[in-house]
């Protein structure tokens, strides 16, 4: 995956400039507040809040990278950093984490446990949500994680996530 760090990197310099990296303030376990580092793949200066597959907002290198996936690349230092782990339910950004929150019954309880690079939401709805009823769906998926993670899940969960990266890929 680092062999790929210097192709995103000249592909995102030239098509627009700007920072090659974004950090976003979000949610982790307990509702720590944690610095999650991504390649950008919005125009400088974006929220990023619910972005749709076909938003202006997103530059042509970005289509490429979220699609991959690629732009979560740099999340590997959070990892290293014990931030987050392989696996666990993904952090929210803090403004949409607290509307969140306010919106949805026992939304934090999928922070008791440490965010993670995939998990079983991910592999499940494939598609982060876009509304309160898609996000509803994904609490689903992150309290079953919750209430029944093991190394057997985890293992799954990485197993597919593999899977769907290496399908993507070869599109």
């Amino acid at each position: 995956s680092l062999i790929l760090y210097p192709f995103v990197f000249v592909a995102i310099k030239i098509e627009g400039g700007g920072p090659v990296f974004i950090t976003q303030e979000r949610i982790g376990q307990g509702n720590k507040i944690i610095k999650m580092v991504k390649f950008r793949s919005m125009k400088v200066n974006d929220s990023g809040v619910w972005p749709t597959e076909e938003d202006q907002r997103i530059t042509k290198v970005g289509k490429f990278i979220r699609k991959t996936r690629i732009d979560e690349l740099p999340q590997l230092w959070n990892i290293l950093k014990g931030d987050i782990s392989l696996i666990g339910p993904r952090p929210d950004i803090i403004d949409l984490g607290k509307k969140l929150t306010k919106e949805i019954p026992y939304y934090t309880i999928r922070n008791l446990v440490k965010p993670g690079l995939s998990g079983w939401a991910q592999i499940k709805q494939d598609v982060p949500p876009h509304s309160i009823e898609e996000t509803k769906v994904r609490l689903t998926y992150d309290l079953y994680y919750v209430k029944n993670r093991s190394f057997l899940l985890d293992f799954k969960i990485a197993l597919k996530t593999i899977k769907t990266l290496l399908s993507r890929a070869g599109k």
